[in-house]
């Protein structure tokens, strides 16, 4: 227990310091993308920009997210202010589709007239955002903090930017082909729109208590009904903690009462396997007299 509490902390530390590094590598480069792609008059490279200054918005709120969740739990707050980083996390999907719609708008204007892009300097400076990203995304991958992975997607989304440009950068420099830039730029406000919608339905989900995706409720019910002393099993409610653990409750039919003590080990064992760290069991017994049901 001492350990994995030590290695929850490492990762947590870890993440923190992560967010940190990207916040100020991302600022950094913002400036320098936005500077550039005024001088090259280049829609695709301005929308990298975009992008990047929306993940220095979203980094900005996972870092104040992160602190608010870590205020301690009190008597009126039970569960602590873990639901902060959700919320975050749903206010970045929705930056998400506000720069995709902003996107949108300005490659719709740019098709009807094309403007000189200078193909050189575009690919120059989307190659070198390319590799920043990159390296941001490496130190944000594999977190199961929803937050940072919000985080992620937006830093996803500017790689694939990135991308874009450099795609435009050298076919604008050897065709010389300028409605390359704002088609390619619909491709990206697609993928940024797509992933907002990802973040808004998970954050909606779990504000509202949902089951998880990740979780099949039907094979847990059936895996605790598979125990030989188990009857039945109903009032089945599955949900996500602010802290990020599976919850669960129910109520677990049972033959005979005194069978309840040597039953709830093997019963919270199971639901481990199956993801279930906080499990609350109410047990009710069946009545071979009169074969009802009665709750204690």
């Amino acid at each position: 227990m001492a350990d994995s509490a030590r290695e929850q902390a490492l990762s947590h530390a870890n993440h923190h310091h992560s967010l940190n590094a990207a916040f100020w590598l991302t600022a950094a480069f913002a400036v320098v993308e936005l500077i550039g792609g005024l001088m090259a008059n280049s829609l695709a490279l301005l929308a990298d920009a975009g992008h990047m200054v929306s993940d220095v918005a979203a980094l900005a709120l996972a870092m104040l997210a992160r602190r608010i969740a870590g205020r301690p739990a009190h008597t009126s707050m039970t569960y602590g202010y873990g639901r902060a980083k959700i919320l975050a996390a749903q206010v970045n999907g929705l930056m998400l589709w506000l720069l995709s719609g902003w996107i949108v708008w300005e490659a719709l204007g740019r098709l009807a007239d094309p403007p000189t892009v200078q193909g050189g300097m575009v690919l120059l400076i989307a190659a070198v955002g390319l590799m920043i990203n990159l390296i941001i995304m490496r130190w944000l991958h594999g977190s199961a903090d929803i937050n940072t992975r919000a985080v992620y997607w937006h830093v996803l989304g500017d790689a694939l930017g990135s991308v874009a440009a450099i795609i435009a950068g050298g076919v604008i420099l050897f065709t010389g082909w300028m409605p390359i830039d704002p088609l390619l730029s619909f491709l990206v406000a697609g993928i940024l729109a797509w992933g907002g919608w990802r973040l808004l339905r998970e954050t909606t989900l779990e504000l509202m208590e949902g089951v998880p995706q990740d979780v099949d409720a039907d094979t847990i019910k059936q895996a605790v009904q598979d125990i030989a002393t188990v009857v039945g099993m109903h009032h089945v409610h599955i949900w996500r903690l602010p802290n990020g653990q599976l919850a669960l409750s129910a109520h677990i039919q049972i033959a005979c009462m005194d069978a309840w003590n040597a039953l709830l080990p093997i019963l919270l064992q199971v639901l481990k396997k199956h993801g279930i760290e906080h499990a609350t069991l109410q047990p009710e017994t069946i009545c071979h007299d009169h074969k009802t049901s009665n709750p204690r």
